[in-house]
């Protein structure tokens, strides 16, 4: 018997450590209040967490094909947000602290392309952004072709409050001078991913559906 790891399985991992990211490395940084980012919780005891959940998050795109007649698009965006989610995850930003210093390597590479670590960071995160909701666009498309409108309303719904919550926490966070701005925009971001995949991973399918979502 063939073994293989469902693609739907694939969401909900992706979706619950999407989630549970920004409340595990807030607690196992030390619930520090003056963390900006969760990036910045990589100059934290929580590192490893950190880094494990993009890592982990990384894997499981590469793994994933896509469904349905769009599934070459969604298998690209996959394979680029696992390249991206990993440059995240190891190119860090600098410390607020200004004490750690990053891995010698990311400054090295960085560096060819006249970067810095942080500046891989940051435009990776744009485009892992970027790419998560194309996906989660996809994923209405596939449901709307299928005459379940409920469901595409929900996940065009979550990537819109995904894109617009965002760019309205940033303007308001940076009218009132919030020092976590970043960090409100990061669990905005992660907490409506999460459960759009969440979401596409636990519907029931229809058995009458032979190109399953």
């Amino acid at each position: 018997m063939k073994r293989e790891i469902n693609y739907k399985t694939m969401r909900v991992v992706v979706g619950v450590i999407a989630i549970l990211l920004a409340p595990a490395v807030w607690m196992l940084s030390g619930f520090q209040a003056e963390l900006e980012s969760i990036s910045g919780s990589y100059w934290t005891d929580a590192r490893d967490v950190f880094v494990g959940a993009l890592v982990a998050v990384g894997f499981f795109l590469l793994a994933y094909n896509g469904q349905g007649e769009k599934a070459d698009w969604e298998f690209y965006l996959s394979k680029a947000a696992c390249l991206f989610a990993a440059c995240v995850a190891l190119f860090p930003t600098a410390d607020s602290h200004g004490v750690g210093v990053a891995p010698t390597w990311t400054v090295k590479l960085s560096g060819l392309f006249g970067l810095h670590p942080g500046d891989v960071h940051y435009a990776a995160a744009a485009l892992l952004f970027a790419c998560l909701v194309a996906m989660m666009w996809f994923f209405s498309f596939r449901a709307l072709r299928k005459g379940k409108r409920g469901r595409a309303m929900l996940y065009r719904t979550i990537a819109i409050l995904m894109v617009a919550g965002i760019a309205c926490l940033y303007a308001i966070g940076h009218v009132l001078a919030w020092g976590n701005t970043l960090l409100i925009v990061e669990i905005w971001g992660l907490l409506w991913f999460g459960i759009g995949w969440l979401s596409a991973g636990t519907y029931k399918t229809d058995p009458a559906l032979v190109d399953a979502q």
